[in-house]
């Protein structure tokens, strides 16, 4: 008989694994903030703000390629990171923020990560060696796919690090 893994209520977890947590979801929350704001700021009649911008399309630089055609658009300008990119850390948002309304994490089984793994490779691998063209709903859902694959571990990582997974 298949044995079903029990939830881990956060109010079992270490108070200090609960802060690791609520503060991975303020800091995604913070970035995304960046990326979605970067582009306003940049546009901005203020010198302050302007300048703002462009320290968040240079901070970011070194993270994403930055490329226009890859990326999304907002007030005529790209975001400081590419669709998927964008689309990554946003599930890891949704996915956490999910974990932290719930108040509850069961791992999940194996095959979800295998699945989730053969459809990102599915939509990536194909673009990268030429077969497809580069399309941005394409980059958006890769992304989405890898956030909750991402997340989805690290927060397994966490959550139950120091715990017997077996029993």
């Amino acid at each position: 008989m298949k044995q079903r893994n029990k939830a881990v209520c956060w109010a079992e977890t270490e108070p200090l694994l609960r802060k690791v947590v609520l503060a991975g979801f303020v800091l995604l929350t913070l970035w995304l903030a960046a990326i979605v704001l970067a582009p306003l700021f940049v546009s901005a009649q203020s010198t302050a703000l302007n300048m703002l911008g462009s320290a968040i399309y240079f901070f970011m630089d070194p993270v994403c390629h930055q490329l226009p055609a890859r990326s999304l658009f907002e007030n005529g300008l790209p975001m400081p990171v590419c669709a998927r990119c964008f689309a990554i850390y946003l599930s890891g948002m949704v996915v956490v923020g999910f974990a932290i309304v719930k108040k509850a994490f069961y791992l999940w089984p194996a095959r979800w990560y295998v699945f989730l793994t053969i459809a990102a490779a599915s939509m990536i691998v194909p673009e990268k060696v030429g077969w497809m063209d580069d399309y941005l709903e394409v980059r958006l859902l890769a992304g989405a796919l890898l956030g909750v694959l991402i997340f989805r571990l690290l927060l397994e990582a966490v959550v139950y690090g120091k715990r017997n997974v077996n029993g």
